[in-house]
């Protein structure tokens, strides 16, 4: 039989006591924060739900931000574009009244040549828009800060004809093929820009070699670079696997052999063809493609190679020395034939940056209806039921005051009182 004491009547109610207002303590904390888990301690399970919960919604809320960086990109280059479609349409006017004979020859040597020398500086202007950063929107991965030369730079020369004096004659690009992506989604990337190499493009660019390949063969396993796609060339590669391994790549070039047994590359997207030899491969050089003395792109076609095609600022400066020099069938044949391609290819990345801005407005109800069931699942494992709570913390604040009636009634009696 256990014998009963007073110290062991006095621990047990003391130690119900405790836990009672361990328990009302720890209501009322969830009480005061509304959250049923305060410590670790308090439920590990939920705790590592919640804290994989608020992962994701710091993710989201960064996918939000690169998503608002995104369209801000857009809607600059989007912008740009437009100023340049406007400035075509313009150009195409001056055209047609060209190619009809209207003008006079003071008008075709003065009032127009003047105009569009106006409006081609207009367009170099905005193929070099910087962004709010100072970034170049056309220049690839040039930062704007480290690269102090504009992506496209204009060529001038004194032009006696039309009494233009210096004007431009040519354009060239120093920029780079780079795309600015952003992750818009776990896994989800987009362009963020476009570079100039092929936006300012007006004709598909063809690059024919001079040189007999018809005994060439690789001397030792390298890689070519052509548009930033790599590709492997295996010792012992001749000519014709060669072209076969270019139009297999999944490039916007297809690749032939001329009847000289040489190289040619036509792109089927207008641009301008980016070439590389990577590292310290030759192959490019050898196939007398690349300009051996000057083998980094851009402007690093070799001198003897015929290139084909041309940007639209030089499709620009033809239009003008036509319209200086009255040829009306050149400009009502070749030149407006030339102004329409280059403002389908301006029509063609407008229609591409609309697409990706329409994308860019579903991923942000994407990301909101993500963050929204996030913060509902987030809600019912860290969330307390108030009213529940309130009702558990007065039953246990009751119990606690009948623990203590009790108490005091189980040890009030003395020694004294059993002697009076």
């Amino acid at each position: 039989m256990q014998r009963v004491t007073n110290q062991m009547l006095n621990n047990t109610m003391i130690h119900n006591l405790n836990r009672h207002q361990s328990s009302m303590d720890q209501m009322q904390n969830q009480l005061g924060t509304g959250k049923s888990v305060n410590l670790p301690r308090d439920n590990p399970i939920a705790t590592t739900s919640q804290m994989l919960y608020r992962t994701r919604l710091t993710e989201i809320d960064q996918y939000n931000r690169n998503i608002d960086e995104a369209k801000s990109r857009m809607d600059e280059v989007d912008t740009a574009l437009q100023s340049a479609m406007r400035i075509f349409q313009r150009l195409r006017v001056l055209a047609v009244q060209g190619a009809h004979g209207i003008y006079t020859a003071f008008e075709r040597k003065e009032a127009a040549a003047a105009e569009i020398n106006e409006l081609l500086e207009e367009v170099v202007a905005i193929a070099n828009t910087r962004s709010a950063t100072g970034r170049p929107i056309f220049g690839g991965f040039q930062t704007g800060s480290e690269d102090v030369q504009n992506p496209f730079v204009a060529i001038y020369q004194t032009i006696t004809a039309g009494n233009q004096g210096d004007a431009m004659t040519g354009v060239e690009y120093r920029g780079n093929i780079g795309k600015m992506k952003r992750e818009v989604a776990q896994g989800e990337f987009m362009d963020v820009n476009a570079p100039g190499n092929w936006v300012f493009w007006a004709t598909n660019q063809i690059l024919t070699s001079n040189k007999d390949a018809s005994e060439y063969a690789a001397d030792s396993n390298q890689k070519i670079r052509i548009d930033g796609k790599e590709i492997n060339i295996s010792a012992g590669d001749n000519l014709e696997i060669i072209i076969d391994k270019i139009n297999n790549a999944g490039l916007s070039i297809r690749a032939s052999k001329g009847g000289r047994n040489n190289l040619i590359m036509e792109t089927t997207t207008p641009h301008q063809i980016w070439l590389e030899d990577v590292e310290s491969g030759r192959v490019l050089k050898d196939l007398g493609l690349i300009n051996t003395e000057f083998p980094e792109p851009p402007n690093n076609v070799d001198p003897t190679v015929t290139i084909g095609g041309m940007s639209i600022f030089e499709m620009i400066i033809q239009l003008r020395d036509d319209l200086v020099r009255g040829d009306q069938e050149l400009v009502g044949g070749r030149d407006i034939g030339l102004l329409d391609l280059a403002l389908d290819n301006i029509l063609k990345h407008i229609s591409a940056v609309g697409a990706k801005q329409q994308r860019t407005d579903e991923l942000v109800k994407r990301t909101a209806f993500d963050k929204e069931n996030v913060l509902t699942m987030l809600s019912k494992s860290e969330g307390i039921d108030f009213a529940e709570t309130i009702m558990n913390f007065k039953w246990l604040e009751s119990v606690h005051q009948y623990a203590l009636a009790v108490g005091a009634k189980t040890i009030r009696p003395t020694l004294m009182d059993f002697l009076r």
